[in-house]
């Protein structure tokens, strides 16, 4: 039935953490925490949870998890469990290795399209790719090649928005700033308005706008100390941004983080209180997402990490066992060996004594036939 008294809050935090996610970490009545405990009863975690303690000492805790929203938000699951969260020096500095790689192949992709390299882009988004998904690869093949007992456990970084969510957030940003865009030059370019014209936000796309402001860049003179970079970095950040959402470039978090950053700055400079301020709640809201999804990569870096040391002592375990095993065996076969030799031993003893015998017996007898012919001559 498992041990009645209460488990550790991490541990079952970080068992159920899949069971109680969306709408299940709402979950407050008792019953409603017991059925999904239950439902789950086969995966590995929870089969492990089950074991050690008795379910209802589980659900008593789990609920009290639940009440705090422990489950709802890794924010506050970190404040809660910090060393489930903690990150090695080793792990840190290969997150920024791969988020260094990720920027250099995400810039080259976009470059190849600018460009027109078409072939060039689809190699470098290969190699994108390759940097987010490669040791995801390692996690989704069972049937992986690498030797198990040298397998490295793979990266979860670069972070990355799923691609329809970026693809979604990057469209919105084109259009929001496009927008803005337009009422600016309403109210100072009216000129190029008309020479192009452009009668509405549609009528000209991002990187357009950012092309003739890098030919006006006087018009900005008085407002480029707010934009927190040099204008003509600021205007092909922003170019970017329609390359990106058009030709569907997969860009890292940190990457669509600076988007945003680089959005407002343009909104800033446009002085668009309206565009701002929808930026700056879509940066914030984007920021959490991100946030929430480096926690969660946290936490199973640890649970992978507490299973992969729980695995090792288990090897170690069956290692000394084998040893231990190897070493009875060669112990009594010795001591089998020194057995029948003993026994051997014995019976070439016992041979001798049965010859000594036997002679002792023929030797008596031709003792007897002498006394007898004695005698018969008498």
């Amino acid at each position: 039935m498992g041990n009645k008294n209460p488990p550790d809050e991490r541990v079952v935090y970080l068992a159920l953490k899949n069971v109680f996610k969306g709408p299940n970490a709402g979950v407050r009545q008792p019953k409603a925490i017991r059925r999904l405990i239950s439902k789950s009863q086969e995966h590995g975690d929870v089969a492990d949870l089950l074991k050690a303690h008795n379910i209802d000492t589980i659900c008593n805790t789990a609920r009290t998890l639940l009440t705090e929203q422990i489950f709802e938000s890794t924010l506050k699951a970190k404040i809660r469990f910090p060393e489930v969260f903690d990150v090695s020096p080793g792990q840190s500095a290969e997150r920024e290795a791969s988020e260094a790689e990720a920027a250099r192949n995400e810039a080259n992709a976009i470059r190849g399209v600018v460009q027109g390299h078409q072939e060039d882009v689809r190699n470098v988004i290969q190699l994108e790719g390759a940097v987010e998904t490669a040791s995801v690869e390692i996690c989704r093949d069972p049937k992986s090649s690498i030797p198990k007992r040298s397998r490295h456990a793979p990266s979860l970084f670069p972070v990355y928005l799923p691609f329809r969510t970026q693809h979604k957030l990057l469209v919105k940003v084109q259009t929001i700033l496009e927008q803005a865009c337009f009422a600016f030059g309403q109210r100072v370019m009216p000129d190029v308005l008309q020479k192009n014209r452009w009668d509405c936000p549609e009528s000209a796309e991002l990187n357009i706008w950012a092309t003739e402001f890098l030919q006006r860049q006087s018009e900005f003179a008085d407002r480029k100390s707010n934009t927190g970079k040099p204008l003509e970095k600021l205007f092909h950040s922003v170019a970017d941004v329609r390359h990106t959402a058009v030709h569907r470039i997969r860009v890292s978090a940190r990457g669509i983080e600076q988007f945003l950053l680089d959005a407002e700055g343009l909104a800033t400079l446009l002085e668009d209180e309206v565009c701002l301020k929808s930026l700056t709640k879509l940066r914030r809201d984007t920021q959490l997402v991100i946030g929430e999804l480096e926690r969660n990569k946290h936490v199973l870096s640890s649970k992978l990490g507490e299973t992969l040391k729980r695995t090792a002592a288990q090897r170690a375990e069956l290692d000394r066992i084998e040893e231990e095993a190897i070493a009875e065996m060669v112990k009594e076969d010795g001591e089998y060996q020194v057995f029948a030799g003993s026994n051997l031993e014995q019976a070439i003893v016992s041979i001798d004594a049965t010859a000594v015998a036997l002679e002792n017996e023929i030797s008596s007898g031709v003792d007897d036939i002498d006394s007898v012919e004695d005698y018969g001559r008498v």
